[in-house]
């Protein structure tokens, strides 16, 4: 009885290790058949927060002049001087992951997007992180 038991769990484990492969092997060719409108998505997103950093690059600027004719002490936390720095190295990280928009409908592009979802997914999650905590820290300026 013991061994119609393990036997059954045996086989019970192999089905479940072969609906996840498929479950797994689904999401890939989805997510490989995406890759051009997922990338080109992304690569629009990160030409936006490309902008809203040079604004706030510009900004910064502007006010270290006034701070400076002014004589004034340094108000502007660091913390958002460190984290614009830091958001655009997540972002050129990003970008190098990106397919170019020339070759997101190749084979090869694609698959390598996929092979990269994961490190797409840290980086992106990331600069939410960095994304939270400059706001904090504009916050903490105003």
């Amino acid at each position: 009885m013991a061994e119609v038991f393990s036997t059954v769990a045996g086989g019970l484990s192999l089905v479940d290790v072969a609906l996840r492969a498929c479950n797994k092997l689904y999401d890939s060719i989805r997510y490989l058949k995406e890759a051009p409108q997922l990338s080109q998505r992304l690569r629009r997103t990160v030409q936006s927060i490309e902008s809203v950093l040079k604004s706030l690059d510009e900004f910064i600027a502007l006010h270290r002049q006034r701070q400076t004719f002014a004589g004034e002490p340094d108000l502007l936390p660091s913390a958002v001087e460190n984290e614009v720095i830091s958001i655009k190295a997540e972002l050129d990280a990003l970008s190098a992951l990106l397919p170019a928009s020339s070759s997101t409908g190749h084979i090869r592009a694609k698959v390598k997007w996929v092979l990269d979802r994961k490190r797409v997914t840290e980086v992106i999650q990331s600069l939410d992180r960095r994304q939270i905590t400059l706001t904090f820290a504009l916050q903490s300026f105003a």
